[in-house]
């Protein structure tokens, strides 16, 4: 992970290239990661870390939710996939757990990253399933 900077900063983060990242990796359209939008996010997020490579391009962001005392919930974390494997998605995990001591960290995600998540140290939680309302 030579070169590659993590940050706690929210606000080094510019919401048009965290929306871009999303965009380019797929998880959706640039309207719904418009950066008035990911603005918005950023601004509400309690953690937000980030990954940024020696030139100074963000190529990874975790987005947090936590009320410091009971709870912490990772949003989601999206790497750039030519950063993929070396580490700094566990060097971010780390990042959110030290910010969030003293609290459950909650981490939703797809059965192909299962792998990454307990290497992290996650248990998969029995019982626990996900239900979404999309409110327009």
């Amino acid at each position: 992970m030579s070169c590659i900077f993590i940050s706690t900063d929210k606000k080094s983060v510019k919401p048009d290239e965290a929306a871009a990242l999303y965009v380019a990796l797929g998880w959706g359209t640039a309207r719904r990661y418009s950066a008035v939008r990911m603005k918005r996010s950023l601004a509400h997020c309690d953690i937000v870390v980030s990954a940024r490579n020696e030139a100074g391009e963000l190529i990874g962001i975790a987005r947090v939710l936590s009320d410091f005392a009971l709870d912490t919930k990772i949003l989601d974390m999206a790497i750039d996939p030519d950063y993929q494997k070396q580490g700094i998605g566990r060097a971010m995990m780390k990042k959110i757990a030290a910010l969030a001591k003293g609290t459950p960290v909650y981490c939703e995600t797809e059965r192909k990253n299962f792998p990454f998540v307990e290497k992290c140290g996650y248990k998969k939680r029995k019982g626990l399933t996900v239900f979404v309302k999309n409110v327009s």
